[in-house]
């Protein structure tokens, strides 16, 4: 059975849905929203970061390889970028790492300023366990993470059997 099929069944099973209102004033109430609002962009704002960290760090390692392919080649530069793309890779997971801090510090905005909005809202927000959630974000972030470890894994291996001179 879909989930709108067991979506609709669970409507006529259950008797009339009435919504609470909020108990905040409207002050708080739009005070609230904002709240909800600017912690959602924030979330989408980090995650964008997230994606453009992980294109950054491939761009970097691809002009490490083209830098020694293109004359500045020499036994010392190789190396170094050797030596130096490690680092570039932990500095890259770290600043995944900070950001995914980020995003759950402001779900956890998103899940109190929650409970002071009506039952409607909450019912909705519900709809996505938690536990599935967290699942899907932190596979995203072993993936970001993998991928930035495969491209320096790439980056030393070709720069390991290219001809020095």
């Amino acid at each position: 059975m879909s989930e709108e099929a067991r979506d609709d069944a669970e409507e006529q099973e259950r008797p009339h849905f009435e919504v609470e209102p909020s108990e905040l004033d409207e002050t708080t109430h739009a005070e609230s929203l904002v709240l909800y609002t600017e912690c959602q962009n924030n979330i989408r704002f980090s995650k964008s970061l997230q994606w453009r960290m992980v294109a950054g760090t491939l761009a970097l390692f691809a002009l490490f390889v083209a830098a020694a392919d293109m004359g500045h080649g020499s036994e010392r530069f190789v190396k170094t970028i050797i030596d130096i793309s490690p680092f570039v890779s932990a500095g890259a997971i770290c600043t995944l790492v900070i950001l995914q801090a980020w995003q759950n510090t402001e779900r956890s905005k998103i899940r109190a300023a929650a409970k002071f909005l009506s039952n409607y809202f909450r019912a909705v927000y519900r709809k996505k366990s938690r536990q599935r959630a967290n699942l899907h974000r932190y596979v995203l972030l072993s993936f970001m993470i993998l991928t930035i470890c495969v491209g320096n894994f790439i980056v030393v291996k070709l720069l390991l059997v290219r001809d020095l001179p």
